[in-house]
């Protein structure tokens, strides 16, 4: 357990030193606002990479009940928003969230990103637009992790109306 510990403090560590640190500007810079500008109708997607230890140890859900639960909360507060794109399966530009979890005794640590992305020239999705963020919760707040599918949605739209 000692490993665990010293993995989850060096993970929790650089998680939040990478999100406090200044993005590079490029020609190429994912992070502009102006990406989503003109942006009316998109897919939307949910990916979760679930710690099972959150199952076993916490006694909490499954990585499938947890990917359901993201996948609605985050469509539905996308689709529902009075200032919103239109939400349309198979529509050109996918916003996918996308959420990494890790536990330790008593404490869940979570990564949340959310994207965008098109068919890029050679067919292949790529990333048009990004936003990421990190927390915790302890065991007690479990329950809040499947709100994690409207934060995403709210970091989205946030940025998406400055755009717009």
């Amino acid at each position: 357990m000692t490993v665990r510990r010293t993995l989850t403090s060096l993970m929790t560590g650089i998680a939040i030193a990478l999100a406090g640190a200044p993005t590079p500007s490029s020609a190429q810079d994912v992070a502009d606002l102006e990406r989503l500008s003109g942006l009316t109708t998109v897919d939307v997607r949910a990916e979760a990479q679930w710690d099972e230890l959150i199952t076993v140890e916490a006694g909490g859900a499954t990585q499938g009940q947890f990917l359901q639960a993201l996948q609605a909360s985050f469509r539905d507060a996308i689709a529902e928003a009075d200032a919103a794109p239109s939400v349309l399966d198979g529509a050109p530009v996918t916003v996918t969230c996308h959420v990494d979890t890790f536990y330790d005794t008593g404490l869940i640590v979570y990564s949340l990103r959310v994207q965008t992305e098109a068919a890029g020239a050679d067919g292949q999705d790529v990333i048009t637009w990004i936003k990421s963020s990190v927390g915790s919760y302890t065991v007690q707040q479990l329950h809040l992790m499947f709100r994690l599918g409207e934060q995403c949605a709210d970091s989205f739209l946030e940025d998406w109306r400055a755009a717009n």
